[in-house]
């Protein structure tokens, strides 16, 4: 099951869960599995986020109310129908942290050496959108790239984390475009400055559309990823090529900062990252995760 965070034509912000190719609203779904269960007693559920920082967000949560509901009741009426938002999966998170140069082949393309250690910046929540959302290109910034990358949302607090226990900190997984204004990037990086402006215009961070609990990712470090531009193919990497896997990546941060529940990883892109111009179609793609998809202006 994939799960997402959604608004519809009222304003109202639920969750929505992917079960046997359909969408339901499972904010409602959570509400009648109450009255059931337990008179009503329990959280409100309308937001992703508030699954995870609350630790409701496991298969096992989705699972038991979808089947539960199905023995006493079709479901059928619980499927979305009317108009409505994708929302980034985790709206308001305490960082983003992403890390550079992750792929051997994406350093040798931007002339950088291959780190020994993992290299890790900041995105500005701001920059977050959704789902069919559109990329703003800023003005004056010169050419602004795409970069596709597989998310780790972590699950419970952390702090020195061992990496043979790192996996057990994630909440699940999304599809993250790390958008940068690569001159200006450069630029900085000449002049000895970091890179946060670079990666941190508003709408730089597509992320979404589905948050997958990790319950449902056997392997995290083989998730293939292929992004488009206008359906001509980019880039395509497996995890299984990055420098530094997803556990080691957890470890090492939460040595220099806690990781929060709802924190979000951007784990590093492969080679291809290229120009976007106005008018453009991205589109980033893992089986097991969905597609993120968002048009540029």
């Amino acid at each position: 099951m994939r799960a997402f965070s959604f608004s519809t034509d009222d304003g109202y912000t639920q969750i929505g869960v992917e079960y046997q190719e359909n969408l339901y609203n499972f904010s409602l779904a959570w509400e009648l599995y109450k009255q059931i269960k337990s008179s009503g007693q329990g959280p409100q559920l309308n937001f992703l986020q508030i699954m995870v920082e609350t630790d409701f967000f496991h298969l096992d949560t989705f699972q038991e109310v979808i089947f539960a509901l199905r023995k006493v009741r079709s479901i059928d009426d619980l499927k979305l129908s009317h108009e409505y938002k994708f929302l980034p999966p985790i709206n308001r998170p305490q960082k983003i942290l992403c890390i550079g140069r992750n792929y051997e082949a994406h350093a040798d393309e931007l002339g950088n050496v291959k780190p020994k250690e993992p290299l890790f910046f900041c995105k500005a929540p701001s920059a977050l959108i959704g789902h069919e959302e559109s990329i703003r290109l800023p003005k004056h910034a010169g050419r602004v790239d795409h970069e596709g990358e597989v998310a780790v949302v972590i699950g419970k607090s952390g702090h020195n984390i061992k990496e043979n226990h790192a996996l057990e900190y994630v909440g699940g997984y999304s599809l993250l475009n790390d958008v940068t204004a690569r001159e200006l990037q450069k630029s900085d990086q000449q002049a000895g400055r970091p890179w946060f402006r670079a990666k941190s215009f508003d709408t730089f961070c597509p992320f979404g559309p589905f948050l997958v609990p990790k319950e449902s990712i056997h392997d995290p470090n083989n998730l293939q990823l292929e992004v488009t531009v206008n359906g001509n193919v980019r880039q395509a990497g497996s995890a299984s090529q990055m420098i530094f896997d997803i556990a080691s990546i957890i470890a090492y941060l939460s040595q220099y900062c806690t990781l929060e529940p709802g924190d979000i990883i951007a784990t590093g892109t492969p080679a291809g990252v290229a120009p976007l111009k106005s008018g453009d179609l991205v589109e980033l793609t893992v089986p097991e995760l969905g597609t993120l998809r968002n048009t540029v202006e």
